[in-house]
């Protein structure tokens, strides 16, 4: 019998592709999202997979959602960086304390391997070395940062004590097809999105911020690559390796699909990293990978697929 996979969030941007690769791959799919959750990104397999909506944080639902299954996806968060600093209490009890009883949950039923996406930008803080390795402190500056984290410190717990295969991925920016170009977080598809509808772009700081890019389809290739490879040291970066500006973008941008694109300059935040490039050396050595997908590439497939859907 195949495997059976469920994807904790797997309605959104990285759970729909990693969705559609795991059942290309042959996998069983299970899509746990919730309620009334769009199905849009999924709507050219969503036969094919299996749906349970709930609340994350109701163990009933989360019963459900785990039974029978083989390996496990958490891709669930409730904050992003920019909101997790208004309510961190909330951050914490929608996140953290909802992962502990899943991660609880996985150990009676013998899950084989469960997967978290952590964050390469916020985990670290402000790096004292670039790129920056896994064995870098970890002093976030965000709630988000912080309840990352945390959640990764659980995962190792439950390793080490209870011997749950655990892996987790400290992704850094992600970007490509299904991402939300209307969201408050995610660059490169707001700048694409309100270059093709020519809006002004709005930037924090004065676009000198430094960032890791890397294209959807490298990351699904890790994520669905790691139910067959085992992953011992249990903590991996995931990003392209290179480094970025905001300027830089929009400068290419300009260059090769809006020369009229529009720019204002608006007061830094508190709470964004001036560089984050993720050392990916212990990715390419034990997934032997090596990303696909340049950022100019990148850029045309993202704009391309903006501009069909205009």
């Amino acid at each position: 019998m195949a495997k059976k996979c469920v994807i904790l969030g797997g309605g959104g941007f990285i759970g729909s592709h990693l969705a559609e690769r795991l059942l290309n791959s042959g996998y069983e799919v299970r899509i746990f999202d919730v309620k009334n959750f769009s199905k849009r990104n999924i709507d050219g397999f969503v036969e094919k997979v299996e749906i349970i909506e709930g609340d994350f944080s109701n163990p009933v639902d989360m019963m459900r959602a785990l039974k029978d299954v083989d390996y496990v996806y958490h891709l669930i968060s409730t904050t992003i960086p920019s909101n997790s600093v208004l309510n961190p209490s909330y951050d914490v009890e929608s996140n953290i304390i909802p992962t502990i009883h899943m991660l609880q949950h996985c150990t009676e039923i013998n899950v084989k391997k469960i997967i978290y996406i952590s964050s390469g930008g916020t985990v670290y803080g402000i790096p004292e070395i670039v790129p920056i390795p896994e064995s870098h402190s970890s002093n976030p500056i965000s709630s988000y940062g912080i309840t990352k984290r945390t959640i990764e410190s659980y995962f190792n717990l439950y390793n080490k004590l209870w011997g749950l295969n655990t892996c987790v991925f400290r992704l850094s920016n992600p970007y490509g097809e299904h991402q939300n170009p209307r969201s408050a977080q995610g660059a490169i598809p707001v700048f694409c999105y309100k270059s093709i509808h020519n809006e002004l772009i709005e930037v924090w700081g004065n676009g000198e911020v430094v960032r890791d890019y890397i294209y959807i389809d490298d990351v699904i290739e890790i994520l669905t690559r790691c139910l067959v490879i085992e992953t011992p040291e249990l903590i991996y970066n995931l990003g392209s390796g290179k480094g970025t500006s905001l300027n830089e973008i929009l400068s290419s941008i300009k260059q090769n699909f809006n020369p009229d694109l529009g720019v204002k300059y608006l007061a830094g935040r508190n709470f964004d990293v001036p560089s984050n490039v993720l050392d990916i050396s212990r990715i390419k050595e034990r997934f032997d990978w090596e990303p696909n997908i340049d950022l100019r590439t990148g850029l045309t497939l993202l704009y391309d697929y903006f501009y069909k859907c205009k």
